[in-house]
């Protein structure tokens, strides 16, 4: 028995150690970049995804660092890393391809977990034109045309922000219907600034006893081109 159980750690340890040196040495990174940033182009034709480097990560997922997206050569989003964990069936086996992103979404809905870290969103805002988020987390799930955002939480330098729902994706991607509940939990910095715009009488009304916090639900519809803020 004993014997038996020091051959399965011998063969768990030979299998980890391969897998280790896949990873370092035969990880096929610029070809998945390659095929990321054409499958964002095909989605997208405007946008342009820039990954600085790609690899693997435990627990199993891909890890992604200095990436920058462009939307119609305006910088939109910066992020230092993007851990993406998926949900992995024995079915998504059949090759690398179909275990990170790659899979049949019609047949087969993709769900995984998002872990953002250091990410920087430039908006064209009137008192605020950029956001800094130490961390974003998401989950979601992604079948057929439908991209379903079960939760969002984001801890930022200026604003904490939870949110989930869907986007029910068309061609072109501008096109793309929005539906999206959450909250906005403001900090003091950001609330003094805000307060001092013509947002002021609207925060006034829905700051706390002490005036020094403030959150703000919100919905967002319409399309990505076009989309629809109420509160």
């Amino acid at each position: 028995m004993r014997l038996r159980i020091r051959k399965i750690a011998v063969y768990a340890g030979y299998f980890l150690l391969l897998t280790g040196i896949w990873g370092v040495f035969l990880f096929p990174s610029d070809e998945l970049i390659r095929y990321v940033q054409c499958g964002i182009s095909q989605i997208a034709p405007d946008a342009k995804l820039s990954v600085g480097q790609l690899g693997l990560s435990l627990p199993p997922g891909l890890k992604m660092g200095n990436i920058a997206v462009s939307l119609q050569n305006k910088s939109v989003v910066q992020a230092d890393q993007i851990r993406f964990l998926p949900e992995i069936s024995l079915r998504s086996f059949a090759g690398y391809k179909s275990v990170f992103l790659f899979q049949d979404r019609n047949q087969h809905p993709l769900s995984a977990s998002l872990i953002l870290e250091e990410i920087r969103m430039e908006l064209p805002l009137p008192v605020i034109s950029s956001f800094q988020f130490k961390q974003i987390q998401a989950d979601i799930s992604w079948q057929g045309e439908k991209l379903d955002i079960i939760t969002v939480t984001a801890e930022g330098v200026q604003l904490d922000a939870s949110l989930s729902g869907s986007i029910q994706l068309k061609t072109p991607f501008e096109n793309s219907k929005l539906h999206i509940t959450g909250v906005v939990h403001l900090k003091p910095e950001t609330l003094t600034r805000l307060k001092a715009s013509f947002l002021g009488g609207i925060l006034n009304q829905k700051t706390d006893g002490g005036g020094q916090k403030v959150s703000l639900p919100f919905q967002i519809t319409g399309t990505l081109q076009t989309p629809l803020f109420s509160y």
